[in-house]
């Protein structure tokens, strides 16, 4: 109990004194493995987000946090070489293999920025879009303030479609990485802001506060390829599921801590006789309304 309260105190002072953990690098180290880990696991997830949109030849098109392009490969096969795409995102080494990707489609407008998501919405002009996406990152804003913007940027009827991770996700590694740093309060350098939705009731209440008229949402869950700690570990490294947590940590004792990370995963999984463990989202589909 008295670690527990170190840890909350801990995270309240780096709060306060805004010392922020920053996703982008984490994310850059796993910008090579993240198509065979993620993309192939969660792609179909977001795949079907894109093709349940009104998504059609001629429209212009924002990608918020476009990571290697994955989706943005889906949206321009649809837009079928009329129109324009223009993706944004933190991390380089992302946007560098997205870019990479689109040079295929040199019939369409493509502009790729890096830049934080809210930065770049607020240097929109009103009503510059058709269709806005943004594949597992609202949960690094003000999910509120976030739908504002994107309202205020779409066309109207535009469309805005948001598939995100669910809180319960990787349950058995969230609980894991909270017991390590309950043990330890000094593992702990840095704070970071991630809201994740519960269901995608919260997803439309999002969508409503924003005055964005709801369309569709649904949530879902993809049992995930890990068979012991040791692949329970990898997944989070390689896939990007870690973005933003790791940064947290003291990155001079990274390797111990996530030892102790993989040792508790292997205590849980002694307790219930297997791993169980599953990526949880919500998506959903919502219109500017004129």
């Amino acid at each position: 109990m008295v670690n527990k309260i170190k840890l909350a105190l801990r995270m309240g002072w780096f709060m306060l004194s805004k010392k922020n953990a920053n996703s982008s690098g984490d994310y850059d180290n796993a910008s090579g493995d993240y198509d065979s880990f993620f993309s192939s696991t969660m792609g179909e997830h977001s795949l079907n987000l894109i093709e349940k949109m009104d998504i059609k030849p001629g429209q212009d098109v924002l990608e918020l946090a476009c990571g290697t392009g994955f989706i943005t490969n889906k949206i321009a096969q649809m837009l079928d070489g009329k129109g324009s795409i223009t993706t944004v995102d933190q991390s380089i080494g992302m946007l560098n293999i997205a870019r990479n990707k689109l040079k295929k489609f040199s019939n369409l407008e493509i502009k790729t920025s890096q830049d934080d998501m809210m930065n770049f919405l607020k240097k929109m002009p009103d009503s510059s879009f058709d269709i806005v996406v943004c594949g597992w990152a609202i949960c690094y804003t003000n999910p509120v303030n976030f739908m504002k913007e994107v309202n205020r940027v779409l066309k109207d009827n535009g469309q805005v479609g948001i598939i995100e991770t669910r809180v319960d996700s990787e349950e058995v590694l969230m609980k894991a990485f909270e017991t390590v740093l309950s043990k330890d309060p000094s593992y702990l350098q840095r704070y970071i802001r991630i809201e994740l939705p519960s269901n995608n009731k919260i997803l439309e209440k999002w969508f409503e506060k924003s005055k964005l008229k709801i369309i569709s949402s649904w949530q879902g869950e993809q049992p995930l390829p890990c068979k012991n700690s040791d692949e329970a570990i990898e997944w989070i490294l390689r896939s990007g599921a870690a973005a933003g947590f790791l940064d947290v940590l003291d990155r001079k004792r990274e390797k111990e801590i996530l030892t102790n990370i993989k040792n508790q995963v292997d205590i849980i999984i002694k307790e219930n006789g297997e791993l169980n463990l599953s990526h949880t989202y919500v998506a959903g589909i919502a219109s500017k309304a004129l």
